[in-house]
């Protein structure tokens, strides 16, 4: 009896930790460029199911409740049945934060010969720490960069985030320039004036283009409201 009941264990073991749910976490979802024939993703809300978000290079999408999968989001094509069993061919799979319950995952497509056609960049998305007024400056380049707003300046190395929030009276136009270190020089990377706002903030993102190497920098305004990032 002793013996059975040991044999019994490792399965007893299987059926219990099968049963634990998997950890939730709010996703939104902005694609810096498509990668062609997906636009259109498919992500993990439970063990067997899958909500399809349609990505957007001009506004931030969601937010879906998805599970995390050892610690991690699984971005996922269309589904495909390979010898009578249903796949979900993985496209980018999203390392989160510790401890993080929404987050915003950015979307680029990969070089050509990387194991997933999108790489993905997760950030913490509860806006505790960026208000309105605040444009969000993301450096995924290979190369350091540095500009000012009017006369408010942010440096960040690649990897680095910082917030820039430009002084001024709302709708006062004022320059903006902004730089990246390569061949132990700056180059320009961007040179215009914008308006000042207090009624927007922004995710501002400088990355390099995978296939042409050119450097690039894109905004685009985060409209999600505070209080319901903060309370859900």
């Amino acid at each position: 009896m002793k013996i059975a009941i040991l044999a019994l264990i490792p399965q007893l073991a299987a059926v219990l930790g099968a049963a634990e749910p998997l950890p939730k976490v709010t996703a939104s979802f902005y694609a810096f460029g498509y990668v062609p024939g997906h636009e259109k993703v498919r992500i993990m809300t439970g063990p067997e199911a899958f909500e399809e978000v349609q990505l957007s290079t001009a506004n931030i999408v969601g937010p879906v409740s998805a599970v995390a999968v050892d610690g991690a989001l699984r971005i996922c094509d269309k589904p495909l049945t390979v010898e009578g069993k249903v796949t979900h061919p993985v496209l980018a799979t999203a390392k989160l934060p510790a401890g993080t319950a929404r987050v915003l995952v950015i979307l680029f497509p990969a070089a050509k010969d990387s194991k997933e056609p999108y790489r993905s960049l997760v950030l913490n998305h509860d806006l505790r720490d960026f208000p309105l007024g605040v444009y969000r400056m993301i450096n995924v380049s290979p190369h350091p960069i540095r500009g000012a707003i009017a006369r408010d300046y942010i440096e960040a190395k690649p990897g680095g985030v910082a917030n820039l929030e430009p002084a001024g009276e709302p709708g006062a136009v004022v320059p903006v320039r902004f730089e990246f270190f390569d061949q132990d020089r700056w180059n320009l990377l961007t040179e215009t004036r914008c308006a000042i706002r207090k009624d927007r903030r922004w995710l501002t993102c400088v990355y390099q283009d995978p296939v042409t190497g050119r450097m690039n920098i894109r905004s685009i305004p985060d409209r999600t409201p505070v209080m319901a990032a903060v309370t859900e």
